[in-house]
């Protein structure tokens, strides 16, 4: 035989392959599964979500409060029902394009051999990935490593193995319907009778159908196709058919089965790691395309698009479609429903009564704080903390417990003012909420690192869960507060988390604060979520804020009304019943990962992230600074401002890239997304400025950073991993943040 003879048959030989072929027959009719493990593999990578963490759930999942061999197990598990999933909606994809595999004893399972070079592939690239960061980043032993790996494995086969033995019982093949064909029958050439073949390069490019493979028959058998043009069409047909249903059957009770334990997921069992609900999410999608795919075939895009522009249809003209996530405690009935329009929004903003009133009681509050302080001209602290999930709440929490025991407990007396948004009110709320409890005799030291360990610990698992096997279908379980019945969703997950990681400190109506506000007892906070609907903010505070929400001075006709007073618009809704977690919920709801929240008006306002409009707080600062200045200049020394960010103005190490030719093309809203919180910086920093020049008192800025160079990475998350933990303790050490905790001392008359 010559060489280029040899060479050829090679070939021939290697496209034959089905395993190979079933890559390429992906790739040309199965493009949405693979995009779906393109997904999988740039997260692994840490190429896809790595600002928000998403690397970190699949390297260091974290199961009841640890990272284990049980959490590795169910990742596996995940990954497990991710490739059933890929091979039932490939099958039902390509199957007839090798129609082989109709004269196969057990078709599915044979075709699932060979359809396995891709998770193979991934769970190799996994493994490496997640054992490297366990050593690396987790402080993870040698045995730790091995027993994660081997939990992961033992996850994946077994998922597998469930499903292998349904369709061991369930698959039709060519035998089962015909009656009269034997398996042996049909025994398959040996595979060396290739390379005796005669070979024409024409061969190459036939059809699928009309080809011969070499497939995988078991775990170490190969065997040669054999040609199907014999073979009754309407057999073979019957064949794909009666296995396709056999699959739509299985794949449609796993969803049911994700759904059902929705209603056990309050239970500690069911949190599971967040990464294997990203996983089962993606599985439950393909097997829903999966099952539209097998009924409806061509027609499935088309029924989805008109599925989709009928629900949207229907959610503008009625309730329907309308999934709404309440805030706590607030009375939804129809006959206290609020108009929510300019008309009322300007009538409530402008009424006299309310806003003397509102002033009064924040002088009031302002008098008795300047007692408390026991000076004559006290420092008057604002804190002004950024949004960005876990790690601003534990930078927060830190800098403020880190900050009072510098200054020999006397920061507390003195912090007036708390605003800001997400994760770093959060952070805030606990710290005020344990100031509060130490105050009222209960046995608490500030100073113990074990709160910040509670404030730390893994928001996300609960959420995550309940994202797919509830929100994402159907919301049928209830929570009852007084007469009010609301649904549970990932938001009231979130809220029950938080409140089990705080012991509860916070689980309390937003009207529990009212009194020590007033007395001084504890600071004032005002959180601003953005009303979605037309950009406007709700100030939220268990005090009336109808000052800092009305027409005033010279631009009183050309007034937007902004800012909208909670206490006063929502009067009606039971405002005191409000749970304060929800209150937490409405400044912290990142799109995407908690639900827009709904409040009792018509047309319903939604709600969303506080840092949408004001990221640090700075507008909330700068508005009450101006309408208290009279007070604030008689009765005080002076303002600082406490600023906590979660990433420093400038970062150290920052340059200006050149615009790609990509750049140009997603221009001007890649450059909005980019640069989103850096122009909040521009815009405050232009209004500090004009307001502290303005400002008869003097102003200080003490800045806190926990992100200081461009190359520190701490995801923006409710998941932190061990060495992010380690990193947010030790960013209080770094030059500029000790400089701003001596800075802070001298304006105390420290050192």
């Amino acid at each position: 035989m010559s060489t280029n003879n040899r060479f050829g048959r090679t070939i021939h030989f290697i496209r034959a392959l089905f395993p190979l072929q079933l890559i390429f027959g992906h790739l040309k009719y199965n493009l949405l599964a693979v995009c779906y493990w393109l997904i999988l593999f740039l997260i692994v990578s840490d190429a896809f979500g790595s600002k928000f963490g998403l690397p970190y759930l699949f390297y260091s999942p974290e199961y009841q409060g640890e990272i284990s061999w049980l959490s590795f197990f169910l990742m596996g598990f995940s990954i497990g029902g991710f490739t059933m999933a890929f091979n039932m909606y490939s099958y039902m994809k390509l199957s007839t394009k090798y129609k082989f595999l109709a004269t196969l004893s057990r078709p599915f399972v044979k075709f699932c051999w060979n359809n396995s070079l891709i998770p193979i592939t991934f769970s190799a690239f996994y493994i490496y990935h997640f054992s490297e960061f366990q050593y690396v980043e987790e402080f993870a032993t040698n045995q730790q490593v091995l027993s994660y790996v081997f939990a992961y494995l033992i996850g994946v086969l077994l998922f597998i193995f469930i499903s292998i033995l349904y369709f061991f019982r369930r698959n039709t093949d060519l035998f089962k319907i015909s009656g009269t064909l034997k398996p042996d029958q049909l025994i398959d050439e040996p595979i060396g009778s290739l390379f005796h073949k005669k070979i024409s390069w024409t061969d190459l490019f036939r059809y699928e159908s009309d080809r011969s493979y070499i497939y995988m028959s078991g775990v170490n058998s190969w065997k040669k196709s054999r040609s199907v043009k014999h073979y009754d069409k309407s057999i073979l047909e019957k064949v794909f058919y009666n296995n396709r249903i056999n699959a739509s059957l299985f794949e449609l009770v796993t969803i049911l089965t994700f759904i059902i334990l929705g209603l056990f997921r309050e239970l500690p069992i069911f949190e599971l790691p967040a990464g294997m609900s990203i996983v089962l999410l993606l599985s439950i999608v393909l097997m829903l395309f999966s099952i539209l795919s097998s009924w409806l075939k061509y027609w499935t895009y088309p029924a989805i698009f008109v599925a989709i522009l009928g629900m949207n249809f229907l959610s503008e003209k009625s309730s329907y479609f309308q999934y709404e996530s309440y805030a706590y405690g607030l009375d939804y009935q129809a006959k206290n429903l609020e108009k929510f329009n300019l008309d009322n929004i300007h009538r409530k903003a402008d009424d006299p009564r309310l806003i003397d009133q509102s002033k009064t009681n924040m002088l009031a509050i302002l008098n008795t704080w300047k007692k408390k302080t026991g000076k004559k001209r006290p420092k008057l602290v604002i804190v002004m903390s950024s949004g960005g999930g876990s790690r601003s709440a534990l930078w927060t929490f830190s800098v403020l417990q880190q900050a009072n025991k510098r200054l020999n407990d006397k920061l507390n007396d003195h912090i007036q003012l708390i605003t800001g948004a997400s994760g770093g009110m959060i952070g805030a709320s606990y710290y005020r909420s344990l100031l509060l409890e130490k105050k009222l005799g209960k046995s608490i030291d500030l100073s113990d690192p074990m709160y910040r360990a509670n404030i730390a610990k893994d928001l996300l698992n609960k959420l995550s869960f309940s994202a797919y096997s509830n929100d994402l279908f159907v919301r049928f379980q209830t929570l009852k507060i007084g007469t009010n019945y609301y649904t549970k969703d990932r938001g009231y997950a979130f809220e029950q988390h938080l409140h089990q990681n705080t012991a509860q400190v916070m689980n309390k109506p937003l009207n529990y604060f009212t009194k020590y506000e007033q007395e001084a007892t504890i600071p004032t906070m005002i959180f601003s979520p953005t009303i979605v609907n037309d950009g406007r903010r709700l100030l939220i505070s268990s005090q009336s804020l109808a000052f800092l929400s009305h027409a005033s001075g010279p631009s009183k006709l050309t007034n937007s009304y902004e800012n909208i007073d909670f206490q006063t618009f929502f009067a009606k809704a039971n405002v005191d019943s409000l749970r304060f977690s929800s209150v937490m919920r409405m400044s912290a709801t990142f799109p995407f990962v908690l639900p827009m929240i709904s409040m009792p008006t018509v047309p319903k306002m939604q709600l969303m992230d506080a840092g949408l409009r004001d990221n640090y707080g700075g507008k909330v600062t700068m508005e009450y600074l101006y309408e208290l200045q009279d007070w604030i200049k008689k009765n005080t020394s002076g303002v600082v401002i406490l600023q906590i960010r979660d990433t420093k103005k400038l970062l150290n190490g920052e340059a200006l890239n050149q615009v790609s030719l990509f750049d140009k093309f997603t221009l001007p809203f890649g450059n909005m997304l980019n640069n989103f919180t850096r122009t909040q910086d521009f815009d405050l920093d232009e209004l500090m400025k004009i307001g502290f020049e303005s400002f008869a008192f003097p102003v200080d800025i003490v800045s806190f950073n926990l992100r200081e160079a461009k190359m520190d990475r701490i995801s923006l998350s409710w998941h932190l991993t061990k060495q992010e933990k380690l990193k947010i303790s030790n960013a209080l050490r770094s030059e500029g943040n000790q400089a701003s905790m001596r800075e802070l001392e001298l304006l105390f008359g420290f050192k």
